[in-house]
């Protein structure tokens, strides 16, 4: 018989990661990894991926018919050394879930330093094994890496655990219900309410180097799918399909953080495919620099929002990290990206960890940055903003710097709060 699709454990369970060992908590930071390129795994299928096959279709009826869909997003979320971070994040995330949250789509590193199955239950399922709604994810750098002496081939654990043929438990998750997720590959497009996603690749390159979709190291196949992708949501838009179009990435196309590049490389073939197609993002998400920044992008009058989301667990922010703290940009500033169009670095915060909730609709994109205080279990709100998708036009919530809301259960008391139903 085959295994049900499962999220959340029936039964609140308390936080753990005391009760880890010295070495599951520092995973295997002692290893050092083969700085490569690695070749992109095949995928089972190009065809969108549909919500309504994993959370079924009465419930993506529900969405639609309350006219708006809400998701989270975050990535590098892999705790490591003070998990704690990444358990009350996890928490905060899990508390909003009775919000309506309808998945949560993660931008890579979920476990660190180089994805081995061994880790996946302390830095994936255990955190999340309260969060009682669907996980999709595109692997970052850290999750495709291999170290030195590594038998298993890049990628192996998150292939099994987020690209599976059926969802199934995998031993991984060590008792927790959560099943496997059946993305059909590393690089997959998601068909949402109000949303369109085309998730890539971006490949192992670490802080000082760019992040790589296609290429004669990696294959062509990524960047062939997301010109059909692209070519399809045109397709698509000319017969009135209203959905935004969101491209999700691992390595960031802008960022200044202190420790990791930007990826204009990987942009211009991101916006040769897009002016190919006709059709450009409304939303791009990516993690990998551990802070959170929110840039404008106008491309002729479209204004684009750009969003660095890598505050999700992994203890080493910038502005936490012993020692002199790197000086932060000054925002909002106003430049200019590699292809002369105007760029405008609007919040820059490198010190709170957090997610991204964003609501959907038919007209706009919200996105709020949720700080989460690990120490206290409180949220606030540390950026708002608001995309028009008619007029392709972003403002700022008039509260986005206000504080409290929330309540997330303290991670010191209970590790996760939130919803104990099965999915």
């Amino acid at each position: 018989m085959p295994t049900g699709r499962a999220f959340a454990d029936p039964d609140l369970t308390p936080a753990s990661f005391s009760d880890f060992s010295k070495q599951e908590i520092a995973a295997d930071s002692a290893d050092k990894s083969i700085e490569q390129l690695e070749l992109i795994p095949p995928v089972r299928s190009t065809e969108p991926m549909e919500l309504s096959s994993v959370i079924g279709v009465g419930a993506v009826e529900a969405i639609t018919k309350s006219k708006k869909l809400v998701f989270h997003t975050v990535g590098d979320t892999g705790g490591i050394h003070k998990p704690e971070f990444q358990f009350g994040v996890a928490a905060a995330m899990t508390e909003d879930v009775k919000n309506g949250s309808a998945f949560f789509y993660h931008l890579g590193d979920v476990v660190y330093y180089f994805g081995q199955e061994e880790y996946y239950f302390e830095q994936f399922y255990d955190p999340y094994r309260d969060y009682n709604a669907p996980i999709f994810a595109i692997p970052g750098n850290h999750d495709g890496a291999v170290f030195q002496g590594e038998s298993a081939k890049s990628l192996a654990a998150f292939l099994a655990n987020f690209c599976d043929s059926t969802p199934s438990r995998n031993l991984d998750s060590q008792g927790a219900v959560r099943t496997t997720m059946d993305q059909p590959g590393v690089y997959f497009s998601l068909n949402v309410p109000f949303v369109k996603f085309i998730g890539l690749y971006s490949n192992t390159s670490e802080g000082g180097t760019e992040g790589v979709i296609s290429g004669p190291k990696v294959g062509n196949a990524q960047l062939t799918f997301l010109q059909q992708q692209l070519a399809a949501a045109k397709a698509a838009r000319d017969k009135g399909d209203t959905r935004a179009l969101v491209i999700a990435t691992h390595h960031p196309p802008f960022t200044g953080s202190p420790s990791h590049a930007p990826s204009p490389s990987m942009l211009k073939q991101i916006d040769e495919a897009c002016e190919a197609a006709g059709i450009l993002p409304d939303l791009h998400l990516s993690g990998h620099a551990h802070l959170y920044e929110r840039y404008t992008r106008t491309v002729g009058k479209k204004q684009i929002p750009y969003l660095v989301a890598g505050m999700g667990g992994y203890y080493n922010l910038p502005g936490r990290k012993a020692g002199k703290r790197p000086t932060p940009p000054v925002t909002p500033s106003n430049g200019k990206d590699s292809g002369g169009n105007p760029l405008r670095l609007e919040v820059y915060n490198d010190n709170t960890f957090g997610f991204m909730r964003i609501t959907a609709s038919e007209s706009t994109i919200k996105g709020e940055f949720v700080t989460v205080d690990t120490d206290k279990g409180t949220t606030g709100i540390g950026d708002c903003f608001v995309l028009d998708l008619k007029t392709y036009k972003v403002s700022t919530c008039p509260s986005a710097t206000s504080k409290g809301g929330g309540g997330s259960t303290s991670p010191k008391s209970s590790g996760r709060g939130g919803s104990s139903r099965r999915g």
